[in-house]
């Protein structure tokens, strides 16, 4: 397995990018929350700041100027305590009562540092606030002044930034604890995948990634890496099945030349004697050839190559003529061949040339290995779009254990090695059925034996031109 380092791994990725999700979301809140809250705190003090000059403006009203002066100098004696404000001038903005000195008139409500309020007397008492936030108030013989300490205000931002601090840091330290448990989850699975895939290219065909229940995406990855490993391993079976195969059939053909060689080596002077063992090492040489013909395009066919000319294909026309022609053939045989095709059209997209050579070569194999007087027929149903073809025979049929192996390549029953063929007549089938995603499969006709070709539904579009049937 791949060693890697911990900036590298699955599970500290997946741990920083939630923990940094986290951070940014509960700094967005946090910052949505504050300025919310200093808005809300400054609107309050300057509410109260406004009751209060209301109230002062009252008591000039009532009790006259002197009045007024009065009640202001007694909130002054106790304004340190709550950090207020207050400022009473003439008309000529001379000082007359209050706990700061004049300071310039300005308008609407302003911010005013404490360090650059002229305080009058000694303050002590400690401040938790850092300004004054106040406004002037025109009266009828001069002129107020009130303001209020913002300490309310930076005690809530303290709070804030201190709740920001901790949830911050639990968030990300909850984040980090619980994007490593579930990456590390991740990684160990991603582990099991690397440790099947380097068994696999070691050789160790049969290893296979576990499946868990959780059905997530690495489920699905594992799922796909086992049906490709289930493919591999079923072609590299199929590789070594047809390696076996083809030194087991072909070696007989081989001996049979090299013998009848030998009898022309022996006898070189009789003229008929080489002409015959020529002529039969040849038809030998051709059988050969044709058995690696017939093997490449079984290959090139699963390769898929010739889906590349799929169009849509008509199975009533192609099957009828199919019928029509082999008729003949089973006659010679003393063989009855009907077709049940019908009239509800069945359309399949594909290609022409490998379907019918699909269809003949399992009518032709029902004609090869049935006996005088069998009955065979080519059927065809399209049920609900899914075009099904069935062809039936009386012979003897295959046995139900036999029945798998037909399909494949080489492969030829005890009781059909005397006859003609290559035994890849049914591999040839099998190949161009998988390439139409069709599936065959066998079953008893009692007697004989029924070969259907399913096709999956299918989705025909409208084309402006007919169906090629040439």
């Amino acid at each position: 397995m791949i060693k890697t380092r911990l900036t590298q791994r699955t599970a500290f990725r997946l741990a920083a990018l939630v923990a940094a999700i986290i951070s940014l979301t509960n700094l967005v809140i946090f910052s949505v929350l504050f300025f919310a809250i200093n808005n809300q705190l400054n609107e309050n003090l300057k509410a109260h700041v406004e009751e209060v000059r209301r109230t002062l403006a009252d008591v000039e009203v009532s009790g006259g100027f002197e009045g007024l002066a009065a009640m202001v100098n007694r909130h002054a004696q106790v304004a340190q305590s709550n950090e207020d404000i207050y400022l009473l001038t003439d008309r000529a903005d001379q000082y007359v009562a209050g706990n700061i000195r004049v300071i310039p008139r300005f308008p609407g409500w302003k911010t005013i540092p404490w360090h650059e309020l002229p305080l009058i007397g000694a303050w002590t008492a400690p401040r938790a606030s850092t300004a004054v936030v106040g406004r002037w108030t025109t009266i009828k013989n001069g002129f107020l002044f009130v303001g209020d300490g913002n300490g309310d205000i930076n005690d809530a931002q303290r709070v804030l930034l201190k709740g920001l601090l901790w949830g911050i840091g639990l968030s990300i330290l909850s984040a980090m604890i619980g994007g490593y448990i579930l990456g590390m989850n991740a990684q160990k699975r991603i582990a099991k995948m690397e440790g099947v895939l380097g068994a696999v290219a070691s050789g160790q065909l049969q290893e296979r990634v576990p499946r868990s229940p959780s059905a997530d995406d690495l489920d699905h990855v594992a799922a796909l890496i086992n049906a490709t490993l289930d493919r591999l391993q079923a072609l590299i079976g199929n590789l070594r099945q047809v390696s076996t195969d083809i030194a087991h059939d072909l070696r007989t053909p081989i001996a049979r030349m090299r013998q009848k060689l030998e009898v022309v080596q022996t006898n070189s002077s009789d003229l008929a004697i080489y002409e015959s063992a020529v002529e039969e090492a040849l038809l030998e040489i051709d059988g050969i050839s044709e058995t690696f013909d017939a093997l490449l395009r079984i290959s090139e066919i699963e390769a898929g190559a010739r889906k590349r000319k799929f169009v849509d294909v008509e199975l009533n026309s192609l099957l009828i003529n199919i019928v029509d022609a082999l008729e003949a053939v089973a006659e010679e045989q003393d063989q009855q061949l009907t077709g049940l095709i019908g009239n509800t059209p069945a359309t399949v997209h594909g290609d022409r040339k490998l379907l019918n050579q699909l269809f003949i070569n399992l009518v032709e194999n029902a004609i090869l290995h049935c006996p005088s007087g069998a009955q065979i027929s080519v059927e065809l149903a399209a049920d609900g779009g899914h075009p099904t073809v069935k062809v039936r025979d009386t012979g003897a049929g295959i046995p139900p254990e036999e029945r798998e192996k037909v399909f494949r390549r080489l492969y030829r029953l005890e009781k059909s090695r005397a006859a003609k063929g290559s035994g890849l007549g049914l591999s040839l089938v099998s190949a161009i059925a998988e390439l139409h995603s069709a599936k065959v499969t066998l079953a008893d006709n009692n007697p004989g034996l029924i070969v259907e070709v399913a096709f999956p539904q299918q989705r025909v579009e409208a084309r402006k031109s007919s169906v090629n049937l040439s």
